[in-house]
């Protein structure tokens, strides 16, 4: 989806606004998380819980997880189903057949667009290739025309070009 432009020029202003104020020169400056912070597979997959609300973005998390480290989603399936949520393998199915065909989607849009950047490019070369090639008959035309001259008409021509400032 694309953000309209008035959105998108109004965010920059308040991002630019914010960043003129000082409001963000502090932003990486804060306390490092402490190691005992949820972050990462472990400590995911420890948080589920018997009765524990699971949204689409749990999923996504458990995919992402999985690419990196197969089985993870075996794993948290497996974990979610022991806990009491036996249609966790249809939900998390879902949701991957879903993010899969969007990113499908964009992906052909991606080299749709690329293809095009190419073929343009492609002409581009082409039409630089067909200008130079005409200078170069141009040159040879004009190199065969001066060598058909007397010396006669080459120093009136001479004498013309000195003339024009040429």
């Amino acid at each position: 989806m694309r953000v309209p432009d008035d959105v998108f020029a109004q965010i920059c202003a308040e991002l630019e606004a914010a960043e003129r104020s000082g409001e963000l020169d502090e932003i990486f400056k804060g306390e490092p998380r402490a190691p005992d912070q949820q972050t990462g597979r472990k400590p995911f997959l420890h948080s589920f819980s018997i009765g524990m609300k699971l949204y689409k973005s749990t999923f996504l998390k458990i995919y992402g997880y999985d690419i990196t480290t197969p089985e993870f989603a075996e794993d948290a399936l497996t974990r979610l189903a022991i806990l009491g949520c036996s249609r966790a393998r249809d939900y998390y199915r879902a949701v991957v057949l879903e993010w899969e065909h969007e990113h499908n989607k964009e992906m052909k849009s991606a080299a749709h667009w690329y293809k095009e950047r190419c073929a343009e490019e492609w002409e581009n070369m082409k039409r630089k290739a067909v200008r130079e090639s005409r200078k170069e008959q141009e040159a040879e035309q004009l190199k065969a025309d001066l060598q058909q001259k007397s010396d006669r008409e080459l120093l009136i021509l001479l004498q013309r070009l000195k003339r024009s400032g040429a």
